[in-house]
């Protein structure tokens, strides 16, 4: 019985024409990984530069009281920043690792110049009583000069917001 429609045997090809076939495959799989490798650089080199602004954005916060906070945004850098949204909330002492729980409503800034602070009073809700003792974590909001949302969650690199 006969499958093959021409010949009985099948034509693999020689030794050097497997060679050339992986050697081919082998170099495009290469140049594809360092394409990928350079596109990621770039993107990462790129945030970075967008983040410079971004990074020169802080907020603090004091606890005045059992219920009040007194928030401080600093814009360090020389443009100003818009849309400016403070969302205080508290660490939980007996899990640190825990999931904070929001303290008040999100507080708003609409511009905040360059090289300037703004100081915003926020009062906690009536279920959270503070103590100096107490670790409050501010999430920022915010966008920069260049027209970029940024997110920051307390001392951490500032992220793209979507």
């Amino acid at each position: 019985m006969n499958w093959l429609p021409h010949q009985d045997a099948v034509d693999w090809g020689s030794v050097p024409d497997w060679f050339g076939g992986v050697g081919s495959i082998a170099s495009v799989l290469f140049v594809y990984l360092g394409l990928r490798r350079e596109i990621r650089a770039r993107r990462t080199d790129d945030l970075r530069f967008r983040a410079t602004q971004a990074r020169l954005v802080s907020a603090v916060a004091e606890i005045r009281g059992n219920s009040v906070l007194r928030v401080i945004v600093a814009n360090e850098s020389d443009a100003p920043v818009l849309d400016v949204t403070v969302l205080p909330r508290l660490v939980p002492p007996d899990d640190p690792d825990g999931t904070p729980v929001d303290l008040a409503a999100a507080k708003q800034v609409r511009r905040i110049q360059g090289r300037e602070s703004q100081e915003l009073f926020v009062t906690s809700t009536a279920e959270h009583r503070l103590r100096a003792a107490d670790t409050v974590l501010l999430d920022l909001t915010f966008t920069d000069h260049d027209g970029n949302r940024w997110r920051r969650s307390g001392t951490g690199q500032p992220e793209p917001a979507d």
